[in-house]
């Protein structure tokens, strides 16, 4: 087939997120030196870290505005002497409140959403741990400010091993961009797909784990440039088909109705199902989506032109990814 990688590489380069996004820099950094300056004095000690898909390198430029960065404090604390572990949210809640209109306690973090007019620009979601416990492991904090005791707690969890895992999957650098590559590609595939809604769409830990699943690296030495040449779209439909193969069909016996089911669980603790909220419908929907890129990119298989092809791959992924016009086409009525 005809070989696509320059394109899938300019298409990488126009929508990643580069971990040296001045801007998101910026704002991270300026509320980290407020939380410095404003803390009670009543607050544990702390140490910061970036965490999540901007630590991973795996962001992705999001369609409209709303840009984040996830960052992690690791307070001074054992999680058993806070019984209520929005005390600590509190304390980073507290001194960062008034710097934008919107700072709130959600259930997973405290988030510092920047706004343009009425519309959500940037935001800022910092993950509150405990870091010195018994066993040894760190907690986070889990709760909204107001919500039911039941709704409070503290949960082992490990989002720095998350992130080594990754980065350690492959040994070789060209390998492990590849696999970066490829969980952008998912996410943007997943952005750009009209038929996720709410807690339908898989989330970008839930694609960037069945990455670590079942990602295979797609390349061939090349005994003229003495190096090996990478083809991320053989890489995509592989790992593609390998996520349709992951569903398995199951019976609900209390409705009568069959659904697609899949699970991946986090390397790491908490190591949940990463698709245990979804619904049989919405999993349903998820398998059908599936199914239908990987359609999509066995079509692009069967192309001859890269005009062709890319036109599919628009239908996958938005107008970022860029149409070639072959050669042969350039000066001719089909190029106007």
């Amino acid at each position: 087939m005809i070989n696509l990688q320059k394109e899938f590489i300019e298409f990488h380069d126009k929508i990643k997120l580069d971990n040296e996004n001045q801007i998101l820099r910026d704002k991270r950094d300026i509320l980290l030196q407020k939380l410095k300056e404003n803390i009670s004095k009543d607050a544990a000690v702390y140490t910061t870290f970036n965490q999540g898909s901007y630590a991973m390198g795996t962001g992705v430029k999001p369609e409209e505005e709303d840009y984040d960065i996830d960052v992690g404090i690791r307070f001074d604390i054992n999680c058993e002497d806070y019984e209520d572990p929005i005390v600590p949210k509190k304390w980073v809640r507290d001194a960062l409140d008034g710097h934008t209109k919107s700072v709130k306690i959600r259930r997973s973090c405290v988030t510092v959403t920047y706004q343009k007019g009425n519309e959500p620009i940037y935001h800022i979601d910092f993950a509150i741990y405990a870091n010195n416990n018994d066993d040894g492991n760190m907690y986070i904090a889990k709760g909204k400010e107001f919500s039911d005791d039941s709704n409070k707690f503290w949960e082992l969890s490990d989002p720095l091993g998350l992130i080594e895992k990754i980065d350690s999957k492959f040994t070789e650098d060209e390998d492990r961009y590849q696999l970066k590559r490829i969980i952008r590609y998912m996410k943007k595939w997943k952005m750009h797909n009209s038929n996720f809604t709410g807690n339908g769409a898989p989330t970008g830990i839930a694609l960037t784990v069945l990455a670590y699943d079942y990602f295979v690296v797609s390349k061939e030495y090349d005994p003229y440039k003495l190096k090996y040449v990478y083809n991320d779209f053989e890489a995509l439909r592989s790992f593609v088909l390998a996520i349709k193969n992951s569903f398995k069909l199951q019976h609900n016996s209390e409705t009568g109705t069959f659904y697609y089911n899949i699970e991946s669980y986090l390397p790491v603790e908490p190591k949940n199902n990463l698709f245990e909220k979804m619904t049989e419908s919405q999993l349903n929907i998820l398998y059908q989506e599936v199914e239908s890129m990987l359609g999509k990119l066995d079509e692009v298989a069967t192309k001859t032109k890269k005009c062709d092809a890319c036109e599919i791959l628009v239908k996958i992924f938005g107008k970022d990814f860029p149409i070639t016009v072959d050669k042969s086409m350039v000066g001719t009525s089909e190029s106007a």
